[in-house]
């Protein structure tokens, strides 16, 4: 705050000086060009109130002194470390292979597993011994046919 409270029994143009001196500082170049309160606190300031007059001058005196304080520069520990983290070029493709390895490996793995456990599993998967057996039944009743359909070589008889 500028060292002023906003004051109660204030009017409604000194409260919206106050909000702005405070939010904003005392150079009205500074202050919102779309805020409603602006032209009522700019109006109270040229009217000459006592009270605006005394509020703009504390925040006049508060811009001064926050103007006048040097912002510390960096330290050479931190320009050294930007200095460090500019010369590295690229990703790191190490941290990048690790990242991608560890799912392929898992991945190959799983799929190893499945491999292995078809292929030596003792219990016979559904469907494929009667498909089998399917097979060669419709097989044998193509042959079949080749007798019914005037066969002289005697293909008929070797399906029976």
């Amino acid at each position: 705050m500028t060292g002023n409270e906003i004051e109660p029994g204030r009017d409604e143009a000194g409260r919206a000086l106050d909000e702005l001196l405070d939010a904003y500082g005392a150079d009205p170049v500074r202050w919102p060009a779309d805020d409603p309160r602006r032209a009522a606190a700019w109006a109270l300031i040229e009217s000459g109130d006592a009270t605006a007059q005394q509020s703009l001058a504390a925040a006049a005196a508060l811009d001064r002194a926050l103007d006048s304080v040097t912002p510390p520069g960096p330290t050479a520990a931190l320009t050294g470390a930007v200095l460090q983290a500019a010369q590295r070029t690229g990703p790191d493709l190490r941290a990048w292979a690790g990242l991608l390895w560890k799912p392929a490996g898992a991945l190959a793995c799983a799929m190893l597993l499945g491999i292995a456990v078809g292929i030596l599993s003792p219990v016979p998967v559904a469907g494929v011994a009667e498909s089998q057996v399917a097979g060669l039944e419709t097989e044998m009743a193509s042959l079949g046919t080749l007798d019914g359909n005037g066969d002289d070589n005697g293909f008929g008889e070797f399906a029976r």
